[in-house]
């Protein structure tokens, strides 16, 4: 994949995901005030929705587990999350004397470094956003945001790989799934049709591997002629033979 394309499709991640639904965040309350979030099963979900292909690993391995580092009653882990073919540097903390922190080491590195590809950017952030597009052909970058100011900003997140003052102040995974405990009125289910931001991607992929026109991969892996008849699982694969095709391609380009 070249630089150019893969700018082009980390930017329309960034576009379209960088705001959360509303739907699928949920507050909590810490310090006085009320903390915005989205759990780590959404997270999840998002993640499988741009790139079916995602995949995560610890920086270092321990007689077969991650390697994770407990200090002052807090036990953090550091791995980097790969999406889209580019990998970059995330991390998770949690109070260590909890019976499950391993799990929830996972799943506070996943918030965190979904942020790095601006995944519900825009919770780590003081700064108003706009709404996610969902034509990505027109990808601007109004939406970019100072690296300092975002390291500046991040820390008012319990996610942040700050050391905490103190282990009462660590949210934990348990906490944070009770502020979903009321479920959202719409829940994408099984079946439910192709989402917008599923399909900005398709466009930027066809785009590389098929000159924009996908016709005859529908009508061969899914015998449909309409991008908009395709359900989120359908989706879901067509991205994944699409960057299978683009890996191809990328294979057998010359040096």
């Amino acid at each position: 994949m070249s630089n150019e394309t893969e700018a082009l499709l980390l930017k329309a991640v960034l576009e379209q995901y960088a705001t959360p639904d509303p739907k699928i965040v949920g507050t909590i309350p810490r310090n006085g005030i009320n903390l915005a979030y989205v759990s780590h099963a959404e997270i999840t979900r998002i993640l499988i929705e741009i790139d079916p292909m995602w995949n995560w690993q610890p920086v270092a391995w321990i007689e077969g587990r991650p390697a994770i580092h407990e200090s002052n009653g807090m036990a953090t882990m550091w791995a980097t999350l790969t999406l889209l073919g580019k990998s970059l540097l995330g991390v998770g903390s949690v109070r260590s004397d909890k019976p499950d922190f391993e799990k929830e080491l996972v799943g506070d590195f996943l918030r965190n470094s979904a942020m790095r590809f601006g995944i519900c950017l825009s919770l780590w952030s003081k700064q108003d956003w706009e709404g996610p597009r969902n034509n990505v052909s027109n990808i601007s970058t109004t939406l970019l945001i100072n690296a300092g100011e975002i390291e500046k900003n991040k820390s008012v997140h319990p996610a942040s790989f700050k050391q905490k003052n103190s282990p009462e102040d660590a949210l934990s995974d348990h906490q944070i799934e009770q502020a979903f405990s009321a479920p959202p009125k719409t829940v994408a289910k099984i079946g439910s049709l192709i989402s917008d931001k599923q399909k900005g991607l398709v466009s930027s992929l066809a785009k590389e591997v098929a000159d924009g026109d996908i016709s005859a991969i529908l009508k061969k892996l899914f015998d449909k002629t309409n991008l908009n008849t395709l359900t989120t699982k359908e989706g879901s694969d067509l991205i994944k033979h699409l960057m299978g095709m683009r890996q191809k391609k990328t294979n057998e380009e010359p040096f």
